[in-house]
This record gives structure tokens, sequence and C-alpha cells, in this order.
């Protein structure tokens, strides 16, 4: 009778020879385990040695990334317990070549094909039943994962759409617009209307957190027909204004820029009349989007900041200035003139004695010294912001005040007072009005304050478990996170872990255009090539970053990319 090896890859990794289970302990060498792996991801479980060199080991030159695997090889034979467990033929591994192997990845895929032809709705929902925790759920951050494991939850996705299992799509992907709107006509037609526009609200807030967009305008038109079903009393203020806030971004994203400001206006009177914190703020941040594409941002803001110095107490209102102060720091036009601003800005809150736009305005000049390279203006002032946001109750922005404050005290050298502040940040970012703004933003700076590349690197690890159980993550603060991590594991020299964060922020920068961004990613990309051994590509890369953050007057990152291309080339070529 043929000899059987079960191999489980959905969920946790675990394997059974002939009905007994091959004990944990016994892959004793990871990549034993790892090898076994790879080959049962494989649609027909076989792969040439180099890709499988390539996916272990892509940083080690070709005959180190062999040893490797022929010790790999041997150790997972000797846990399956047979010298063709793994079979080399050529340039070919195969796992377990002869006899019975039962791979619970390929029965799954079977089933879902098979479904999904079939177009039986029922059958679909039992195929998507068997579906439990993701593929290989130990082994998500291996980048050799990430392109199975998407192809394997892309036809779980498609057997939850095909069955109507809109619950469980929304667990998935909250900003899932059709998963929402089927959801919301099924309370409609249940006729359960309150629960239909409750739907509405989750949707608007997930997509606003998550990818600063609104609903669409198939949605929108659902809300306000769902506003008029059987209903006992109108609109009232808050959902009025929930329609022309969607509206406004509707018409922001088809650049129609007169329509969505008067649409902002619209939801401002609104809010002020019925004291809406929320909307009000929401508001503000759809001018400042409007403002922004206009070129007018600074007037506005001001205009902004001086009517609404009063109601900086609402948290909504305060966060919402927050963000796009930060926003305008780092866009195209970088810090320039910020230090007037924040003194103006600075004038407007004392006037009116607001500890909170006090808060404010020392946050935005603390920041420009800190940009500027003036470490120790930058860490006074910073103090007095958050001397301003204590007195105000602004957890925000004590949050950020404390995590910029630890970005000045890492490159004045003091790692462990950087180190006492981001924990003093953390759990005030985690309690804070926008946890998927503050929290990242501290993990990146966790990364750049850590003692040692080792503690740098632990660093990163906690924040990707943040982020792969996060709801929502802002891509803009997430993208000194992500500079940070490619940065660490690149000098580490570890340039295929750096590569994905490099890729995230590449994404973020496209989105996002000019700015520091584009030359913080020259130098990320210098480092990748440095720790590749290109080291005259590297230095060209830093040459082109530290023009950039030249341009955008950002001394401390010019000097240190000058220095960097400088170590690269041979004395007497660093020149341009």
């Amino acid at each position: 009778m043929p000899a059987t090896c079960q191999v489980r890859v959905m969920g946790r990794f675990s394997v059974t020879v002939d009905g007994r289970p091959v004990p944990g302990n016994v892959w004793r060498n990871r990549r034993a385990a790892d090898v076994v792996k790879l080959l049962a991801v494989e649609p027909d479980h076989r792969l040439h040695r180099e890709q499988v060199m390539d996916r272990l080991w892509p940083d080690l030159p070709v005959d180190a990334a062999g040893a490797n695997l022929r010790k790999a090889v041997f150790y997972a034979r000797r846990a399956l317990g047979r010298a063709d467990a793994v079979r080399c033929e050529g340039r070919l591994l195969t796992l377990w070549p002869v006899g019975v192997l039962d791979v619970d990845l390929d029965r799954f895929e079977r089933a879902a094909d098979a479904a999904l032809a079939s177009g039986d709705v029922t059958r679909c929902a039992l195929v998507a039943a068997e579906y439990h925790g993701g593929l290989l759920a130990d082994d998500r951050y291996e980048c050799w994962v990430a392109e199975p494991h998407e192809k394997v939850e892309g036809r779980y996705v498609a057997l939850l759409r095909a069955a109507g299992d809109w619950t469980r799509l929304l667990e998935l992907d909250e900003t899932d617009e059709q998963a929402h709107r089927a959801v919301m006509r099924r309370h409609l037609a249940a006729g359960n209307r309150r629960e239909a526009l409750r739907q509405f609200e989750r949707l608007r807030r997930a997509l606003r957190e998550r990818i600063g967009i609104g609903p669409d305008a198939e949605t929108i038109a659902l809300y306000e027909s769902a506003l008029t079903v059987d209903a006992a009393e109108p609109p009232s203020p808050a959902q009025r204004a929930a329609v022309a806030l969607a509206n406004g971004l509707v018409a922001f994203g088809r650049r129609h820029l007169a329509e969505a400001e008067r649409l902002a206006r619209q939801v401002r009177v609104l809010a002020l009349d019925a004291d809406l914190g929320h909307e009000l703020g929401e508001a503000s941040t759809l001018l400042a989007l409007v403002a922004h594409a206009r070129g007018t941002w600074h007037r506005l803001f001001r205009e902004e900041f001086s009517d609404s110095v009063r109601h900086l107490t609402r948290p909504e209102v305060y966060d919402a200035h927050l963000c796009f102060q930060e926003f305008h720091l780092y866009g195209p036009d970088g810090h320039e003139g910020a230090e007037a601003y924040g003194r103006d800005l600075l004038d407007i809150a004392s006037r009116a004695g607001s500890a909170a736009g006090r808060a404010l305005a020392y946050l935005l000049l603390g920041e420009f010294a800190l940009l500027s390279g003036h470490l120790d203006t930058a860490v006074t002032t910073l103090r007095d912001s958050l001397r301003e946001a204590e007195r105000a109750g602004c957890v925000s922005a004590q949050s950020l005040a404390l995590e910029r404050r630890a970005e000045a005290e890492v490159r004045r050298g003091d790692r462990a007072t950087a180190r006492a502040d981001l924990d003093r940040a953390l759990p005030l970012a985690r309690s804070s009005g926008i946890p998927s703004h503050l929290v990242i933003r501290v993990h990146g700076v966790r990364v750049l304050a850590a003692d040692s590349l080792g503690g740098a690197l632990s660093a990163i690890r906690e924040a990707e478990r943040w982020l792969a159980a996060a709801p929502h993550v802002c891509d803009p603060c997430s993208m000194n996170f992500r500079i940070a991590a490619a940065t660490a594991c690149a000098c580490a020299g570890s340039p295929s872990r750096a590569r994905p964060h490099v890729a995230e922020a590449e994404r973020i920068s496209g989105l996002w255009q000019g700015g520091p961004w584009s030359a913080a990613l020259w130098e990320v990309r210098a480092e990748v090539r440095r720790a590749e051994g290109q080291r005259a590509q590297a230095a060209a890369l830093f040459l082109e970053a530290a023009e950039g953050f030249a341009a955008m007057r950002r001394p401390l990152e010019q000097r240190r990319c000058l220095a960097a291309a400088a170590a690269c080339l041979p004395t007497g070529l660093s020149g341009r």
C-alpha cells in the first residue's frame, strides 16, 4: 500500500505520515519545514532549486544558499521519515513523489473552483465554511507567503460574494462598499430603516479612516432613499450633514471643487447650529482638501483657525486641524514659511485664551525647528506644546508632541530619553480619537530610537503585528514607519525584508506626490542597494536623495546622505 503524507497549510502548518502526526519538535531546522511548506503550496508540488533558494535565502550568494538548501532538504527527509520524501531530480525539487500526497489547500481550491463554476449559493457557502485561518498563519510575515496567501484569500472572497455572505466579507474588508450596500438593502427589505442608516455610517467611517475617501454616488442615493422610507419625521441635522458630506467627497473626487466647497460650508453651518462636533471636524477636513487642491491652504487654514479657535476643545475639530497641519508639512511645499505661520497662529490662540490653539501652534513651530535641524529649539518648543495640550486635555496633541520630541531626541543622540517619551506617547495614541493616524507614527519613531539593530528589528515586528490586526491605518501617517523599517532591515543586511516596506512607501508616495517623501525614498533605495553590495548605484541614489532634501531645506538629512554617498565611493569620486 503506498505511503500517505497529509500536509496542512490552511491555518497552522502540520504534517501526518501514514496516519501518524509528525511532532512539532522534529522541525528543529526551521528551513526544513519551510521547504516542505513551499512545495506544498505549489500547484504541482515541485519547484526549481533556484526558486527555492531565491525565496528562502534571497540575500545570500548562490553557493551559500545552495549549501543551506542541501541541509534543509536533508532535515526535511529526516522529519518525514523517508529518503525520497523530497526528491532532487535535475534542478527540480518534488514533495512526496512516490505515494499519496494530500494537501488541504489542493482540496479547498478544487472545491472552490467547482462551487464557483456551479453558481450554487448553498454550495459556495459550504465550501467557504471550510476556510479557516488563511494560509500558513504562523508565517504570514514571510515574503514568500504573501503571493499564495493572496491567491487563496481571493478564492475565499469570491465564494463569500457568490454566497451573499456580506457579514463575513465585511469582517475581511470593512471598506467593501458592495457588501455594505447589500446589508443596507437587506435591512430595508426587512423594514429595519434605522439599521440601514447605521450601516451607511459604518461604511462612511471605514472609508474615511482607511483610505480617505467617501461613499460613491450609488451608496449615497441608497442612503437618501432610506432617509425617506416610512420616516415618521424629517432627517435629523446629523443625517442631512452626512448626505452633504458624502456628496461633497464625491464632488471633490471628480474635481468639482466649487461644489465640494459649497457642501462643506453647508455642513459647517449645520454642525455649528446643531452642535455636531464630529460633522464640524469632517467639514473642516473637506474644506482643507479643497483649499489644498487650489493652493490656498495657508489662507483657509488661518481663517478656519481664527473662526474655530473657540471650538478647539471639541476633539473632532482639533483632530481635523491637526491632521491637515501634518499633511501640509509633508506636502509638495514642505515646511517653507511654517515658522512665521506658526507664530501667527500662536498670536491668534493667545489672544483667544485657547490652550488647545497654543498647543497646535507650538507643535507647528516645534516641527519646523525639527525639520530645519534646530534640535535644541525643537525639544524646547515641543515641550511647550505638550504643556499646553495637557492643560487643554488634548490627547492627540500630547501624543504627537511626545512623538516629535522623541524624534528630536534621537537626532540629538539621546535614544533613552526618546524611548521614555514614546512609552508615554503610545497609550495616548491608542486612546485618542485618531489612533489610525497616531499609533503607526509612534511605531515609526520607536524603530529610530532602538539602541541596536536587533532592537530596531524587534520594534518592526511589533509594528507589523499591530498593522495586521489594526482595522484602520492612515497611509500618509504610516510613511515614516515604512521608511524607518526599510532602512533598518537594509542596514541589518536583509534587503529582502526591506523590499515590502519600500514597495508600500512607493505606493503611498505615488498617491501623495512631491515633498520630502520623494527624497526619503531615494535614500532608502540607496540603503537597499548598499546592502546588496551595489555601492556605486547606492552612491548615486544617496546623492539624488541629498539633492531632494536640500530642495526641501532639510539640512540634517542632506548631510547624512552626502556622507553616505562619500562612504560608498573611492576617495576622490564622491563629488558630482
